[in-house]
C-alpha cells in the first residue's frame, strides 16, 4: 500500500492513524511530544520535529521523504491544517493550495470571504483592544458573542450580554488564542448572537465537486459557554431545512475555495436562513466520524486518505433509513473532582449503547467546565430511529453520576 505522514495527530487524528494502519498504510506521524497519550498505538514509526517551527517541521519531512518516499501529508488536528499544505505542496503531493489555507484555519479571514461571496453571516467585527471590543457589543449587541479567531473546541468562546462582560471575555479569548504563529495573533471576533437550533455538515471536496455526506444536530451545554454535549447523526431535519443547509454550505466551500478532502462546517439555523458559524478544513471531532460511520455507513477516515492520496473515491452511497448514532458528554459544574465514575446497571446493558467512556479520571483536578476539556466522560448509542437514539442519550445524563 502507501506510505501516509499524519502530522499531530489528536481527537478524530488518533482515529486516523488507526484506520490507515487498518487499511494497510504504513503510518508516520510527526510530532513535538511524546509524553503518554500522545503516540498513537498503531503509527509504525514516530518523528520528533517542532511542528509550531514551520521551517524546522519541513525541513524534518524533507530528511524523512529522502529516506522513506511519502505518498502523502495530512494533517492530524486543526491547528496543522497549514503546515500540512506546505509539506505536500513542497513534495508535490495532493493537498489544500497552501496559498488560499488561510480562510479554512482563520476565522475574521473565513468572515471575509464570505462577504466577498456575497453570503449572509452573522455580523461581527475583528478587534484587538478591550475598547474596540466594547464598541463591537454597542454595535452588534445587546447580545454578542466572543470568541478567539484561530481555536477550536469551543476553547475561549463566550456569550456576552454586556459592554463588561464582552471586555471580560475579549480578554479570556486572548488568553485562549495560543497558536504561535498564527495570522491572527492578537485578533478576537465579536459576532452577532444567532438564535436557532445548532447543526454541522459533514462531508468532503473533490474534483471541485461537494459531497454532504451527513447533517450533525448539536447539543449544547449552559450558556454563557457554548460547549458541544452531544451530537446525533443525522439530524432530524424537514426536506426544505436540509436543502437549504447544503445549499448554503456548498455556497460556502466556494467562498474559501477548499479544493481538496474533508471539511466540518457549523452553522446556527436563524429567522434568515443558515448562518454559518465557522468552516475547517479537518475531520469532526467529538467522534462524529464514528457516529457518521455507524448511522450511514459512510468512512470519513478513508475518504480523507483516499482525497490525500490523490485516489477517486466511489459516490457517496444512499444513507440507511432511520438509523441514526449519537453521542452525549458529561459536563458537571462546580464538580473539583470526583472519586467514583457511576453507571446505572440497565444503562450498561443497553445492546444501544456501543461504548462509555471516562475522559477524565476520578481524583484527578478537574478543569473549568467552560471548553470542551472540561468534559468527564460519555456515552456513545445507536438505534434504529432518531426517537429511540436521542433517548437513550436522555437517560444516559441522569444514568451516569460521578461521587
Amino acid at each position: 500500500m502507501s506510505t501516509v505522514l499524519i502530522i499531530e495527530p489528536r481527537s478524530s487524528g488518533l482515529e486516523l492513524v488507526t484506520r490507515a494502519h487498518e487499511l494497510g498504510h504504513t503510518v508516520l506521524v510527526l510530532t513535538s511530544g511524546t509524553e503518554p497519550g500522545t503516540v498513537p498505538d498503531k503509527a509504525d514509526r514516530i518523528v520528533t520535529a517542532d511542528t509550531l517551527d514551520r521551517a524546522a517541521a519541513l525541513d524534518a519531512v524533507r530528511a524523512l521523504h529522502a529516506e522513506t518516499p511519502l505518498d502523502a501529508v495530512l494533517p492530524g488536528f486543526e491547528h496543522f491544517v497549514e503546515l500540512a499544505a506546505h509539506a505536500a505542496a513542497m513534495l508535490g503531493l495532493p493537498g489544500i493550495d497552501p496559498a488560499g489555507v488561510e480562510p479554512l484555519r482563520h476565522k475574521h479571514r473565513m468572515r471575509r470571504a464570505l462577504d466577498a461571496a456575497g453570503l449572509d453571516q452573522p455580523r461581527y467585527r475583528a478587534v484587538s483592544h478591550a475598547r474596540s471590543a466594547a464598541a463591537a457589543h454597542a454595535e452588534l449587541g445587546p447580545v454578542c458573542v466572543v470568541k478567539p479567531v484561530d481555536q477550536s473546541g469551543s476553547l475561549g468562546v463566550r456569550r456576552a450580554s454586556s459592554a463588561a462582560e464582552a471586555v471580560d471575555a475579549f480578554r479570556g479569548a486572548l488568553r485562549a488564542a495560543r497558536v504561535p504563529g498564527a495570522r491572527g495573533a492578537g485578533l478576537v471576533l465579536v459576532e452577532e448572537y444567532v438564535e436557532g437550533p445548532e447543526y454541522s455538515v459533514e462531508g468532503y471536496v473533490e474534483d471541485g465537486r461537494t459531497h454532504i455526506l451527513g447533517i450533525t444536530e448539536k447539543i449544547l451545554g449552559a450558556e454563557p459557554h457554548f460547549v458541544e454535549v452531544g451530537h446525533i447523526v443525522p439530524a432530524r431535519l424537514k426536506p426544505s431545512v436540509s436543502a437549504a443547509v447544503r445549499a448554503y454550505i456548498t455556497r460556502v466551500l466556494a467562498a474559501v475555495g477548499l479544493g481538496l478532502g474533508p471539511f466540518h462546517a457549523e452553522l446556527r439555523m436563524s429567522d434568515r436562513g443558515p448562518l454559518l458559524m465557522e468552516v475547517a478544513a479537518r475531520l469532526p471531532g467529538d467522534r462524529i466520524p464514528d457516529l457518521l460511520r455507524l448511522a450511514c455507513g459512510h468512512d470519513l477516515y478513508e475518504i480523507m486518505l483516499r482525497s490525500y492520496l490523490g485516489l477517486p473515491n466511489p459516490e457517496p452511497a444512499a444513507p440507511r433509513t432511520g438509523a441514526r448514532a449519537g453521542i452525549r458528554y458529561f459536563l458537571r459544574p462546580g464538580l473539583t473532582e470526583y472519586r467514583e465514575f457511576r453507571v446505572d446497571p440497565l444503562l450498561a446493558s443497553d445492546p444501544r449503547v456501543r461504548e462509555i467512556g471516562v475522559l477524565l479520571p476520578p481524583n484527578s483536578p478537574l478543569p473549568d467546565p467552560g471548553s470542551s476539556s472540561g468534559r468527564l466522560g460519555y456515552v456513545l448509542a445507536a438505534g434504529a430511529s432518531y426517537r429511540e437514539t436521542a433517548g437513550v442519550l436522555h437517560r444516559a445524563e441522569q444514568a451516569v453520576t460521578f461521587g
